[in-house]
């Protein structure tokens, strides 16, 4: 079944300070119901609760549209979904003057997931494996030079949807007091000339190998399914000019 929530995320490109959004997530912040949730992300994605409740709100980089204005430190986050109930992994590096810090963290099983919230799994760890390290200003420049060779300044391809069983990385980055989105689904030219990848995974000592892209066919996505309850869950996104547009669960 699929069931699609009657809301959109409204970040398009320059409008930084709109509190309708916020408002609408607020709203549907239904945790206690054990519905897919919508609330905005403030911080630690790797503690039990908040990938449920914020997942999304993580991936359209709420937090850092919220504090992106002139002057402000530049913020980057790229997020890979490995099929979304086998690996999911996320670079986090925010600048400073003498280079930047650099977070990389990997969950793999899925770990708590976005549906199915019980008492019976509050307690759980949610699966995360952190590493954490120094960039200096070169691997800065190395770094940025990656996102602006892939395009990651620049508004994603119209119309692109992506799927929770799929392979893709998506990039949501604060530079300049400007918010940058983009998304790159797995096939065809545009994910396999990908530079970015390689410069992160240098640095990355979760040591945890990356689950690697590759089509997904009828059968692998038939595996996804099931009805336990503590199912990892599927998802349809739809990728607008610099954010999220809509979100569409599938239980």
């Amino acid at each position: 079944m699929r069931l699609s929530l009657p809301f959109r995320f409204r970040a398009f490109h320059g409008v930084k300070h709109s509190s309708q959004p916020r408002r609408l997530l607020g709203a549907l912040c239904l945790a206690g119901l054990g519905l897919l949730t919508a609330c905005t992300y403030r911080g630690g994605i790797d503690q039990p609760l908040t990938q449920k409740v914020a997942w999304f709100s993580y991936l359209n980089g709420d937090d850092m549209r919220a504090v992106c204005v002139p002057g402000a430190a530049k913020q980057y986050r790229l997020v890979y979904n490995g099929e979304y109930d086998r690996q999911v992994r996320t670079y986090e590096i925010l600048a400073d003057s003498g280079g930047g810090s650099y977070t990389a963290r990997v969950q793999r099983g899925g770990g708590l997931g976005l549906l199915g919230l019980s008492f019976n799994n509050l307690g759980s760890l949610g699966g995360w494996t952190t590493a954490r390290a120094r960039l200096t200003t070169a691997d800065m420049a190395k770094l940025e030079q990656a996102l602006s060779d892939d395009t990651a300044f620049s508004p994603p391809p119209p119309g692109m949807n992506l799927a929770s069983e799929e392979f893709f990385w998506t990039f949501v980055g604060c530079r300049n007091g400007e918010i940058f989105f983009n998304a790159w689904r797995y096939g065809g030219d545009r994910f396999a000339a990908l530079s970015f990848p390689a410069v992160l995974l240098d640095r990355d000592a979760t040591g945890v190998a990356v689950n690697p892209p590759r089509d997904v066919g009828p059968i692998d996505r038939r595996q996804h399914t099931g009805a336990r309850e503590d199912s990892t869950p599927r998802f349809d996104l739809a990728i607008g000019a610099n954010g999220l547009l809509w979100l569409a669960p599938r239980i």
